[in-house]
């Protein structure tokens, strides 16, 4: 069983969505960070279900929000055809 939760960052600063396994260790997390504005994938193991990273992202672009300043998050890149 995985599970997704937020966690804020004072040393990076920022906000993250953070996927943990059944253990409580953190897998992968997606950081939006306010010093830069920029929003960042990070995977803390080799491999990962696709479905979870999707979802993941999916996560993030909810519930992360604008950055500190009131930037928007950067626009998804689509893919035509």
């Amino acid at each position: 069983m995985h599970r997704f939760q937020v966690a804020s960052d004072v040393m990076r600063d920022g906000l993250g969505i953070e996927l943990i396994d059944s253990d409580g260790n953190v897998l992968a997390e997606i950081f939006r960070c306010d010093a830069d504005n920029t929003l960042k994938f990070f995977s803390f193991t080799e491999e990962l279900p696709f479905p979870l990273v999707e979802k993941l992202v999916l996560i993030a672009r909810k519930n992360l929000g604008n950055f500190e300043d009131g930037s928007q998050l950067p626009v998804p890149i689509l893919i035509d055809g």
